[in-house]
């Protein structure tokens, strides 16, 4: 699903904090569709942020709509909502140029709902409303104005989910505009693990390789099967050489919490020996919060 939210009032507060807030009701405690439609949102909807006018930052819902105390950081803002209202969790994207979509809204009102739209058809804002569904037309020409585009990249760090985009894929050309959203968006996400991977791993266990240009920042649970707090835990993985890295990624190897390297089948030993790599070895204990990770892996991959 595809949202438009209006926050001009909240708007550095919910880009800077990665969410949006609403009440429940009115404050004659009369229902309001934008704020019973932060229910209906789900992980993965791509949502855009308009303020001041224009469409300054798109966004992915991150996790599931759930029941808040009206954020601190408001501070004075929104005095007459109630404290307790409906939050859901963002990942943001600023746009390198916002955009007013009133300049082009002889583009773009066809395509505008025809109840409970974010803005009028003469581009104005509609007062009273926070967050509105739109369809998939408008979003994909909100995205094309945003003017985001998908350029590959060749750091390790992207390896997996350049390889994932190109599979199936005759060209790049057939990517969609919402694909080129979730892209930057991921790749956003990525580089906050790694940061907070950095902050606890220094270089690779394995072969001891200090200089991270040359190291993959790799999941312990797998990118697909976690939650976003996961995605971006630095416990949740190991700074690895690429050659390690391929081993660990695909389940050849593993590791106990007290550092010991543990090798799925006889063939990797062999792996191992060209490679130049010592095994058996131990690699250096890891911490509980890792060991959380760590024992999912090994689960997963049925080294126990």
């Amino acid at each position: 699903m595809y949202w438009w939210v209006n926050h001009k009032q909240t708007h550095d507060e919910e880009i800077k904090g990665g969410y949006i807030w609403s009440p429940k009701k009115n404050n004659n405690g009369a229902r309001n569709q934008s704020y019973d439609n932060m229910k209906r949102t789900r992980v993965g909807d791509i949502i855009f942020s308009f303020a001041n006018a224009k469409i300054q930052a798109i966004g992915e819902v991150v996790e599931p709509c759930s029941s808040a105390q009206k954020p601190a950081d408001f501070g004075e803002k929104g005095n007459y909502w109630s404290d307790v209202g409906w939050l859901v969790k963002i990942e943001w994207h600023k746009l390198e140029s916002p955009f007013r979509p009133k300049d082009h809204i002889e583009r773009i009102k066809s395509f505008l709902p025809e109840k409970y739209s974010p803005i009028q058809k003469s581009g104005n804002g509609n007062q009273g409303c926070y967050l509105a569904e739109i369809g998939k037309d408008l979003s994909d020409h909100l995205i094309r104005l945003a003017n985001i585009k998908y350029a590959p990249s060749d750091a390790p760090l992207n390896r997996s989910l350049d390889n994932q985009i190109r599979e199936g894929d005759e060209s790049f050309d057939e990517i969609t505009e919402t694909d080129q959203v979730r892209e930057v968006i991921v790749r956003k996400v990525q580089g906050k693990y790694r940061t907070n991977l950095e902050h606890i791993e220094s270089c690779c266990r394995v072969t001891g390789l200090a200089d991270k240009s040359f190291l993959v920042a790799s999941h312990a649970k797998p990118w697909v099967k976690s939650i976003h707090k996961e995605k971006i835990d630095g416990n949740n993985g190991l700074l690895l050489s690429p050659h390690i890295d391929k081993l660990f990624d695909k389940g050849w190897i593993s590791f106990r919490q007290d550092g010991e390297m543990l090798v799925k089948e006889q063939r990797v030993l062999r792996v191992l020996e060209i490679w130049g790599i010592e095994y058996p070895q131990n690699v250096g204990s890891f911490s509980d919060e890792q060991e959380v990770y760590l024992s999912y892996h090994r689960e997963l991959y049925r080294f126990e």
